[in-house]
């Protein structure tokens, strides 16, 4: 049985490796969550946006991120269950 500090600590190692890999990412990259994308994928893309109020362009990344098959299915097993 796992213990809070070793779950706690798998968290962090997970999460730091997740964060490494979208700093490292070049525009327009797929990063794949899981083993062979079993979770999905968030592709990091570059954007801008001109602000109407002071005029200046902001640019910024956005991560869009596709659930894998089985998880979409499962998410909408969950939503099924809920509502009926």
């Amino acid at each position: 049985m796992n213990s809070q500090k070793e779950l706690k600590q798998a968290y962090q190692l997970v999460t730091q490796d997740l964060f490494a890999r979208l700093v490292k990412a070049k525009n327009g990259e797929t990063i794949y969550l899981g083993t062979r994308g079993s979770f999905g994928s968030l592709k990091k893309t570059e954007s801008q946006t001109k602000c109407s109020l002071d005029g200046n362009t902001y640019a910024f990344y956005r991560l869009n991120f596709k659930p894998s098959r089985h998880l979409k299915s499962e998410l909408n097993k969950a939503l099924e269950k809920k509502y009926k």
